[in-house]
């Protein structure tokens, strides 16, 4: 047992080896090339200085490449994750594998030993070959299956398959089976001591032994399917830069930059706009080098298209379709601009961009970006950290800068350009909604602690007012020592910086940021995430630096302290179950869902709540991001249509959100279907179930 190995080169002769090496570096010299035409290709965006994170880089690559953990998410791709999964571990040992092997072959260059093996024997070469092919069967297993289903593939929608696809599947099963096949043959040809732990090629001997190669005519055989698993490994090597591989290479280094969270976009500055003269993306070469780069990161998987509302309601958007359709025009005009720029003349590439397909029109449609309510799910449901969403945004950037944008959500600009509220009503009747509630303001309480935030819904539309009071009467409660603005607070510019409008956007921050700083404002609660993410977000980008929480935080904070009591028991009605509707701008862009669930328990008890099958970060948009609140959509084409029919399902008699554009959408989608279901706001349900539990008290001591 301690002399069992195998010879590394057996059978091969040194003219073979010669031109193996010649083939290796042949096929590395092809790679390296590729990866550089790429490197280049990507040189033609924007330089942001865009910098490596290397602990959040040893981060990302351990929970989204090795742990394979987001590529297993979802529903729909769960069995696609699973069988990646499979071939990536499986990929990963046998390539570790070879690198034993060279390690073994050129130790005794490194070493000076000759004629016997290092370390590849006894004990160890039984583990190596027992590993090895466990884990080639679990490498060829994922590879058969993803063949299957690209032949079937008119049962999977969500992927778009490229006639290169076929090529590197096939070649994966076969480089993988042919491995198979050498070490059968391997053990014909040495006769092989203790066979049976390369148990997979041991019974492929035995079949070969069965078809007649023996010990007389195995060597020819073994010879040509050595070379032919050479060549075919070659050849794999050599095309990854040039097929759908590549993300291998651009999502990793995609991966490496520092990430920018989701919700936060990249400013634009005058300066830009000067130099430019535009602002936003027009054409490819005005994205940045990592957007470009995230092009070839994208393995056009379709797990951000199954995750994007606006795809579900049957709008012309799919987050899949405009990366690989970006992506498929940048390969087309990357070519001209680039000889355009070898002779430093931008009249050069402007006629070849003339002639070209344009970006906004022929390749994506305002339609299309129109459509996006910006609630990151594609973002947060990619493997390699690609970000449609933001290559939306920037390019709405340059529609709203040429006056592409008309009707309700153009007026909605306008209106909070003129009267600081997407309403159009006047600043003075901003504080109307506190009359008769005696809501301290940053005047009359020169001396809070904390700022509550009201935003425009709840200053204006008069059921998300209600929310307000809720709050208000909850801090009262609560003794907190909390102030408003009143009249002075704006429009954070939230929608109109996710819409395309900028410097709308930067105008409306500034003055916020100026009253903010007069009263010298460093806590905000608010209970709209919209508002919330750009405070916290947005505002730092430009010097307003505050501790933002979300209402559902805070009051959470008060039951703990024991600032706020309720009697569940006392509360709760005999028909009280409770579905909660998680915010997309909450939960999955800040991470906040477990304090409204808390809020829902301490209310109506623990056993009150229902939950959705998508909830928390895996939740479905209402349809009101990303400026589409103000977008004119028939209630049958609206995108949270089928988000109402998730929360109807659960057969619960109240729907919980936490987000006031979520209230306004819900309430419509619910009342269209039933009358049977209530929408309201968790400070609500919390505000009825105090004053049940105050009522009974105060029962029970007038009883007494």
């Amino acid at each position: 047992m301690n002399d069992l190995s195998r010879e590394i080169y057996g059978n091969i002769g040194t003219l073979s080896r010669m031109l193996f090496y010649i083939c290796a570096f042949s096929a590395m010299a092809i790679f390296a090339y590729g990866i550089f035409r790429r490197w280049k290709i990507w040189q033609l965006g924007k330089d942001t200085g865009e910098k490596i994170d290397w602990k959040a880089s040893v981060r990302a690559l351990i929970r989204r490449v090795l742990s394979q953990k987001t590529v297993r998410a979802g529903k729909r791709k769960k069995k696609a994750g699973r069988f990646h999964t499979l071939m990536f571990y499986g990929f990963i040992v046998l390539f570790i594998g070879t690198c034993l092997v060279a390690l073994e072959e050129y130790g005794h260059v490194f070493f000076g030993v000759k004629g016997e093996n290092l370390f590849h024997k006894g004990i160890y070469f039984v583990v190596y070959e027992v590993f090895l092919d466990t884990f080639g069967i679990i490498y060829t297993l994922g590879a058969v299956w993803f063949l299957v289903r690209m032949i079937q593939k008119g049962r999977e929608d969500s992927v778009r398959y490229r006639k290169s696809d076929y090529f590197l599947v096939t070649a994966l099963f076969v480089i993988g089976w042919s491995g198979y096949w050498l070490e059968a043959l391997r053990i014909i040809r040495e006769n092989t001591p203790y066979a049976w732990i390369s148990y997979v090629g041991n019974s492929h001997a035995y079949l070969f032994r069965f078809l007649g190669i023996n010990e007389g005519n195995v060597g020819i055989v073994h010879f040509a399917v050595w070379w032919g698993h050479g060549i075919l490994v070659f050849a794999f090597i050599a095309s990854l830069p040039y097929t759908r591989l590549l993300h291998i290479i651009a999502g990793s280094w995609n991966l490496m930059l520092v990430r920018r969270p989701s919700g936060e976009m990249v400013p634009v500055t005058l300066e830009e706009l000067e130099e430019t003269g535009k602002v936003g993306v027009e054409n490819v070469q005005d994205f940045s080098r990592r957007q470009l780069l995230s092009l070839d990161a994208c393995v056009a998987c379709g797990r951000c298209t199954d995750a994007c509302p606006a795809t579900e309601a049957g709008k012309p958007l799919s987050p899949r379709d405009v990366i690989q359709d970006i992506r498929e025009h940048f390969n087309e005009v990357a070519p001209l601009i680039q000889d355009a720029r070898k002779n430093d003349r931008d009249e050069l590439e402007d006629e070849a961009l003339a002639t070209a397909p344009k970006l906004h029109g022929d390749v994506i449609s305002a339609d299309t970006l129109w459509s996006c309510t910006t609630c990151n799910a594609c973002h947060e449901v990619c493997p390699l950290d690609v970000s449609p969403v933001n290559i939306i945004t920037d390019m709405r950037r340059f529609l709203v800068g040429e006056g592409q944008l008309s009707g309700p959500p153009a007026a909605s600009l306008q209106k909070v350009q003129r009267s600081g509220n997407p309403w159009g009503l006047p600043a003075r009747e901003r504080f109307n909604w506190a009359e008769g509630l005696n809501v301290p303001t940053v005047k009359s309480n020169p001396d809070f602690e904390i700022l509550y935030w009201i935003g425009c819904s709840a200053s204006y539309d008069r059921r998300i007012q209600k929310v307000a009071h809720a709050v208000v009467k909850l801090l009262d409660l609560a003794a907190v020592n909390y102030a408003t603005l009143g009249p002075e607070e704006r429009c954070t510019g939230e929608f109109a910086r996710r819409m395309g409008d900028e410097f709308l956007f930067q105008e409306s921050a500034e003055q916020n940021i100026e009253t903010l700083k007069t009263y010298n404002v460093k806590t905000i609660i608010t209970h709209c995430p919209h508002c919330l993410n750009s405070l916290s977000k947005d505002y730092p980008q430009f010097g307003g630096n505050y501790q933002v929480i979300h209402h559902s935080q805070y009051l959470s904070r008060l039951i703990k302290n024991k600032k706020l009591k309720v009697d569940a028991k006392a509360a709760i009605k005999e028909d009280g179950s409770i579905t909660y509707h998680d915010p997309c701008y909450l939960a999955r862009v800040n991470g906040i869902s477990e304090e409204p669930r808390e809020l829902i328990e301490s209310a109506a008890g623990k056993n009150a709540l229902k939950e959705v099958a998508r909830s928390g970060c895996q939740s479905s948009c209402c349809g009101a991001g990303g400026g589409r609140m103000w977008f004119d959509d028939e209630p049958e084409k609206r995108i949270g249509r089928t988000r109402v029919n998730e929360l109807l399902d659960t057969k619960a008699k109240t729907v919980a959100v936490s987000c006031p554009f979520c209230l306004t959408m819900m309430t419509d989608g619910v009342a269209a279907k039933t009358n049977q279901v209530e929408v309201k706001d968790i400070s609500e349900i919390l505000t009825e179930a105090m004053e049940t539990s105050i009522d009974d008290t105060e029962s029970i001591e007038n009883d007494t």
